[in-house]
C-alpha cells in the first residue's frame, strides 16, 4: 500500500505543483508558540524540540494504529496519503524554477537573483551579487531544495511510514519557526540588551533542530547520491560519496552539491567549476544558454533519480 500512496502523491504533486490546501502550518505555528511560552521548555531546547516533533508524531501513529485495528483500511490510506502530501516541502518548486529560467532568458538578472533566493539554504536570504554568484548559489542550493521537498519525505515514508515522514517535515519547519519567533521577539523589545538575551536560546534551539535534521537526512541523501550516480555519470558522482560517506561534518547540501556536479558529467563541468571558482565569468556563467542548460539538466537528473526510486520501491514490494 505504501508504494501506491507514494505513486499517487508524486503524481498529484507533479500535476498540481503544490498542496497548499493541505500544507497549512497555522496549527503548527500555534503549537510552537504554546511550547515557547512554557517555562520548562524555555530552559531546555532539547525538551522543546522533542515535544514539538514527538507529540504530533505519536498522536498520528496512535490514530493510524486504531484505524488499522478497526478495519478502516480506506481511511488509513487517505490519512497516510494526506500526511505524505503534507510532509512534502512548501511551495511549487517546478513553477519557481520555470520563473527563474524565464528571467534568465530575458536577461533580467536582478529578477533572477530574487527568484533564486527561495532556493537558498540560509533561510531564503540570497547573497548573489553577480551572474557567477547566481549560478554558484543555484548549484549549491537547488539540489538540496529538491531533495528536502520530495526525496527525504518519500524515503522515510516508505521505510517507517507516515509518522516518520511527518517527523522529518516538522524538523525542517522548526528552524524557520524558531527564527521567525526570534525575530518577532526582537522586534518587540525596545532595548538592545533584551533582544540579545533572547538570541542564545533561539540559537541553541535552532542548532539542536539542525543536528537532528542532519541525522534524519544522513541515510536518504546517501541513497540519493548513489542513485544520481546510476542515472548520471557514475564514476564522477560516487567519487565524493566514497570520500564523505561516513564524514560527520559534511552538510547534506554540500554532499549533494559535490555528487550532483559529478553526476552532470564533463559536458557541464567547465561551467560548474568556473562558477565555483568565480573566474572567467564572461566565458562561462554569464552565458545564459549554458546556465539554462545547467538548470534543466539538474532538474532532469533528479527526475530520473525519482523514477529510479519508484522502480526500486516497486521491485521491493513485489519481492516482499
Amino acid at each position: 500500500m505504501h508504494f501506491l500512496i507514494v505513486l499517487v502523491a508524486i503524481i498529484a504533486l507533479e500535476s498540481y505543483g503544490q498542496m497548499a490546501f493541505l500544507q497549512r502550518d497555522g496549527w503548527l505555528q500555534t503549537w510552537h508558540r504554546k511550547l515557547s511560552e512554557l517555562s520548562m521548555f524555555q530552559r531546555s531546547s532539547i525538551l522543546k524540540l522533542l515535544a514539538f516533533v514527538l507529540v504530533p508524531v505519536i498522536v498520528l501513529y496512535l490514530i493510524i494504529l486504531q484505524l488499522a485495528n478497526s478495519g478502516y483500511g480506506l481511511l488509513v490510506f487517505i490519512l497516510e496519503l494526506g500526511v505524505l502530501l503534507y510532509s512534502f516541502g512548501r511551495g511549487d518548486i517546478s513553477a519557481q524554477i520555470e520563473l527563474l529560467k524565464s528571467d534568465i532568458e530575458r536577461n533580467d538578472l536582478q529578477a533572477a537573483y530574487h527568484d533564486a533566493a527561495v532556493f537558498n539554504i540560509a533561510h531564503r536570504s540570497s547573497s548573489a551579487e553577480s551572474s557567477s554568484d547566481l549560478y554558484q548559489e543555484l548549484i549549491a542550493a537547488l539540489p538540496y531544495r529538491i531533495f528536502e521537498r520530495r526525496f527525504a519525505a518519500v524515503f522515510w515514508f516508505f521505510i517507517l511510514g507516515a509518522p516518520a515522514a511527518l517527523a522529518y517535515r516538522l524538523l525542517a519547519l522548526h528552524g524557520d519557526m524558531a527564527l521567525a519567533d526570534g525575530g518577532d521577539q526582537e522586534g518587540q523589545e525596545s532595548a538592545a540588551e533584551d533582544a540579545t538575551a533572547v538570541e542564545p536560546q533561539a540559537n541553541s534551539c535552532q542548532s539542536t533542530a539542525s543536528t537532528a535534521l542532519w541525522l534524519l537526512e544522513w541515510l536518504p541523501v546517501r541513497f540519493l547520491a548513489l542513485t544520481l550516480g546510476l542515472v548520471g555519470s557514475f564514476a564522477h558522482a560516487t567519487e565524493p560519496l566514497k570520500e564523505l560517506i561516513f564524514c560527520p561534518r559534511t552538510s547534506t547540501a554540500d554532499l549533494l552539491r559535490r555528487c550532483v556536479t559529478g553526476a552532470l558529467g564533463d559536458i557541464y563541468r567547465p561551467q560548474i567549476d568556473a562558477a565555483e571558482d568565480g573566474i572567467s565569468e564572461e566565458s562561462a556563467v554569464s552565458d545564459n544558454a549554458a546556465g539554462l542548460a545547467l538548470i534543466s539538466e539538474m532538474v532532469a537528473l533528479f527526475t530520473r533519480a525519482m523514477m529510479g526510486w519508484l522502480v526500486v520501491i516497486a521491485l521491493l514490494v513485489m519481492l516482499s
